[in-house]
């Protein structure tokens, strides 16, 4: 049996086997995730692998980097909890690696939520624009597999989509999806952002559900982060109680408004 065959008998025969187990995976999708901190600073392209985890109703995307931090955040608190420290729980967050692709996309019964953060706080949203795909006729090869063109306005961005139907599930990376393949690779016009497939295995694993946040839409998300680019030393205030040393503000104020590139 062919390698394609094959995935597709193991697709079918776990969508019946897994029907009374939506919160588990079935098919793990492995993309790497290419995108500029800065836009206008080539130099602060950052890459990092990132899990698609795809069940019979349900799905997740984070940076493997975040899923390897959670799990082992989760294995200090349980150690720190049988050993505490003058009767306290003792966490030292520092210890933990921190992912550069941040944001976290969880979907099920056909709501896409988005968990992403400003400075300190986490926010989930609801994607309420269903996107709207333009089906063209140019193909390629992907990893072996024939791939159809695709595109798409999403938020300020045009995307290109490269989908297979040789693997015919509606996912894709991050909150790409209802196409009528998976999508093996997508980016924006101007190479902002790029997730490439990388890796493709059967797996049976939990799918998570996204960190706890401040449950919010995707306008009042927007203001928020805009505030904070427009006033920095004022976001500082808001999350730290105090104004910055005294002869940081300009490095404050640069560091913020260097990180400038986003999806939503």
């Amino acid at each position: 049996m062919s390698k394609k065959l094959f995935l597709f008998f193991i697709l079918f025969c776990n969508n019946f086997l897994f029907s009374q187990k939506a919160d588990s995976s079935y098919i793990e999708c492995k993309y790497l995730v290419t995108f500029l901190i800065d836009t206008a600073n080539i130099k602060t392209q950052k890459k990092e692998i990132a899990s698609l985890l795809i069940g019979r109703k349900s799905s997740i995307f984070k940076s493997n980097q975040k899923a390897f931090a959670d799990s082992l955040g989760i294995k200090m608190i349980e150690k720190s909890m049988n050993n505490p420290v003058d009767g306290q729980v003792v966490i030292n967050a520092s210890a933990l690696p921190s992912a550069k692709f941040k944001p976290e996309v969880f979907y099920s019964d056909g709501k896409v939520t988005i968990y992403d953060k400003i400075s300190r706080d986490g926010y989930r949203y609801d994607l309420n624009n269903k996107i709207e795909w333009k089906l063209e006729s140019e193909s390629k090869i992907i990893q072996g597999y024939q791939c159809k063109k695709a595109v798409c306005k999403y938020r300020k961005k045009i995307m290109t989509a490269w989908y297979t139907d040789e693997i015919p599930i509606q996912e894709g990376p991050y909150s790409f999806k209802g196409l009528p393949g998976l999508i093996l690779e997508i980016y924006d016009d101007k190479n902002y952002f790029n997730f490439s497939l990388v890796g493709l295995k059967n797996t049976k694993k939990p799918i998570g559900s996204l960190p706890n946040g401040i449950d919010t839409t995707y306008e009042k998300f927007y203001k928020k982060r805009k505030e904070r680019m427009d006033d920095p030393l004022s976001s500082f205030f808001g999350t730290f109680g105090k104004l910055p040393p005294k002869g940081s503000e300009e490095a404050i104020i640069r560091n913020i408004r260097n990180i400038n590139n986003f999806l939503d």
